[in-house]
């Protein structure tokens, strides 16, 4: 629902068709759900459906006929929120990944699976290897040390088998109390900017705070001051290397970094004017670059 309603009271028109897919298990759910889809105005190249069934079931038919050549998907976001652990193979992410222009941001809840990692049923271990992909998210049971910290990086790790861009963001409370996780997979380079967008805009003063902690060196708020962790970052990438763009730059902290454009600015501008970057007065296209700016052509020197 929530993803329909920003659809809807986006600020910029949405064009082509938009098709929203609702799967939810339990009747009385579904039946809730409806009602309050009743009651929404919808634009007509809207499509809202809503199904009663099991995510992976439903979704795993939708792959099999793409698999088979009978279907193609369309640019497509999976938000998978499922209630506890089972019924989100790996598998079944990792196909949905494969195809292109899909992408996938799952709630993960590492608390609950860290509670029944030790389940004597054989049917409840199973969902756990399955969510994971492997058996090596039994093993940490076995093993000491935070079994949760370890649970995450070993999904984070999956996950980078089959996407270029994966981060984790920590849900925490007024308190700043981890409460869940969320992961977001994409291959494409676009969707990858657009999420880190999303969550530099989290209200600060909602029910809870992002965190990007997809560094397990590293917890960045999102609404804290970030100019001197960046300037690190960026110390360490660059210095040592000679005269760098611009474009090199910003590339390394959109893809690389939890930072966007304008946190690069900043962190740029304090290193200038503390002269450990120089900045040529000339960019590589001859023309002059503006002061207090970082444009791709611009060339750099960490000093």
């Amino acid at each position: 629902m929530i993803a329909l309603d920003v659809a809807v009271n986006h600020r910029k028109s949405l064009g082509g068709e938009v098709v929203f897919w609702f799967i939810e298990e339990r009747e009385d759910r579904l039946n809730h759900l409806r009602q309050e889809l009743a009651t929404d105005a919808v634009p007509k190249h809207f499509k809202v459906f809503s199904e009663s069934g099991k995510f992976h079931e439903k979704f795993g038919e939708v792959l099999n006929s793409i698999d088979a050549g009978k279907d193609t998907l369309a640019p497509t976001f999976a938000f998978i929120d499922p209630f506890g652990f089972s019924g989100i193979p790996f598998t079944l992410i990792e196909r949905l990944l494969k195809c292109k222009r899909s992408e996938a941001f799952v709630t993960f809840m590492a608390d609950a699976i860290n509670r029944f990692l030790e389940h004597p049923e054989d049917k409840v271990v199973q969902h756990i290897v399955d969510a994971f992909g492997t058996s090596e998210a039994i093993q940490i049971a076995k093993g000491s040390g935070d079994r949760v910290a370890k649970l995450r990086e070993l999904y984070q790790s999956e996950l980078q088998q089959v996407a270029k861009y994966v981060r984790y963001f920590e849900m925490r409370d007024r308190q700043n109390r981890p409460q869940y996780y969320l992961f977001f997979a994409t291959n494409n380079d676009l969707g990858h900017l657009k999420m880190k967008e999303a969550m530099w805009k989290v209200d600060p003063d909602g029910d809870f705070r992002f965190s990007d902690a997809t560094n397990p060196n590293q917890l960045v708020l999102f609404e804290a001051d970030t100019t001197s962790t960046l300037v690190d970052q960026l110390r360490r990438e660059f210095c040592g290397k000679g005269q760098v763009t611009g474009s090199a730059v910003r590339t390394f902290v959109e893809n690389e970094t939890a930072y966007l454009k304008k946190h690069m600015t900043a962190a740029l501008k304090q290193d200038e004017q503390a002269a450990r970057v120089r900045v040529e007065p000339l960019k590589t296209d001859g023309n002059r670059r503006r002061a207090n700016t970082y444009p791709d052509k611009a060339k750099l020197t960490w000093v």
